[in-house]
């Protein structure tokens, strides 16, 4: 279907749709300390890591649900429902009183969240085409790190006055309402036939790299920090500081996104993140000092990067247009679940070997990505000769 072209506001809702998913993953940090000092006592640990995990948990199941209502009911209804209710339970989770209400909150959260990504995702895909699809892929996730490496600070701020303040940093949600309203229309111009996939099929393949591309996004911070301890930093503002060029490095390779996808195939850039990924990988594992750590971190930067537009791209290319968002909310819902899926494989690890075995055993999934799609490549330029020939 042909869907009316969005205006000024509309493409600002679109770049900004990344936005919200940052907020609720990446400032919780800086609240859980005071949300400790609130509840702790010794027992609640573990509930006090559920604050920061529930949402994960949410957005594997919100994404594929999202992703059915947004095909059934439209873009725009559900991703303004979505952006209220993640604007009214993020802000609301100021005033909980009990550690389960802070979990429930963040859950809820993480159900929004997965929907407004799948939903902004598939509006790229609605209303852009070709090249300007890998550009408003790559503005999207640039700007949502960038934003929220410079929320972090503010948020610090308001958790110096209290954990609760902190949570203002959800009403970011209203203003993302306005622009979404005014700009994205919802009705459909007129059908246009388009070569699309086959109904019915599953995109099996791009589950796989989702599984891949959500352990190598998220799945290594649960491993490098502890790197950096051993090999000489300990304190947490130090960790934090060496991380910050990987952060940036990954906001800047996604901002690049567009330009890259001019010079590679879709199946190039997936090799390239493969590659880039697991040497950054492999050079952590066998790191002796910070700096070297901190390499990795950056090479590393480079392929996480580019990975997570140019699945969002492949997915969109699988999906007919009129199950578009069911089909990307599935393979969001598996890379944002797949720390949870191979966390148990790589903890394995990690209690038999070390902090360096787990870094390693990442690095092979990247490796054998990167060799997977070179394999592919090589296969279609083969095929292509003989069609020539």
């Amino acid at each position: 279907m042909t869907h009316a072209p969005v205006n000024a506001a509309g493409k600002t809702a679109i770049a900004l749709g990344g936005v919200l998913p940052g907020v609720a993953l990446g400032t919780i940090s800086v609240m859980l300390p005071g949300i400790a000092d609130a509840f702790g006592n010794g027992e609640n640990g573990l509930f006090i890591k559920m604050v920061a995990t529930a949402t994960g948990l949410g957005m594997m199941i919100g994404a594929p649900i999202g992703g059915w209502l947004s095909d059934r009911w439209g873009r725009p209804p559900i991703l303004a429902t979505a952006t209220v209710i993640f604007g009214l339970v993020g802000c609301g989770m100021a005033f909980a009183a009990a550690l389960w209400q802070l979990i429930l909150g963040r859950f809820i959260v993480g159900l929004m969240v997965g929907t407004i990504s799948t939903g902004y995702i598939a509006l790229i895909g609605d209303h852009f085409s070709g090249s300007a699809q890998s550009k408003w892929l790559s503005i999207n996730g640039a700007l949502a790190t960038f934003l929220v490496v410079a929320l972090n600070p503010i948020t610090g701020m308001l958790a110096e006055l209290g954990w609760r303040e902190a949570f203002l940093v959800y009403a970011m949600a209203f203003p993302c309402l306005i622009l979404l309203l005014i700009g994205v229309p919802r009705r459909i111009l007129s059908a246009a036939p388009q070569s699309v996939a086959p109904r019915g099929r599953v995109p099996f393949a791009a589950l796989l790299l989702g599984v891949a591309a959500g352990t190598l996004a998220t799945g290594t911070s649960l491993y490098w920090p502890f790197r950096l301890r051993e090999v000489g930093l300990e304190s947490a503002q130090d960790i934090a500081l060496y991380a910050l060029p990987n952060t940036l490095l990954i906001g800047a390779a996604a901002f690049s996104y567009g330009i890259v996808r001019r010079r590679l195939s879709i199946h190039g850039v997936f090799m390239l993140c493969g590659f880039m990924s697991a040497l950054g990988l492999i050079i952590m594992a066998i790191a002796s000092t910070p700096a070297q750590v901190a390499l990795g971190l950056l090479l590393e930067g480079v392929g996480v990067g580019l990975l997570t537009p140019n699945l969002s791209l492949y997915t969109i290319e699988l999906s007919p247009p009129d199950r578009r968002a069911a089909m990307i909310g599935l393979v969001k819902g598996v890379y944002f679940g797949s720390p949870f899926l191979t966390q148990f494989a790589l903890e394995w690890i990690n209690h038999r070997a070390g902090t360096p075995a787990s870094l390693l055993a990442i690095a092979v999934m990247a490796a054998t990505l990167g060799l997977v799609m070179l394999a592919a490549m090589l296969k279609t330029r083969s095929l292509k000769e003989i069609a020539t020939s």
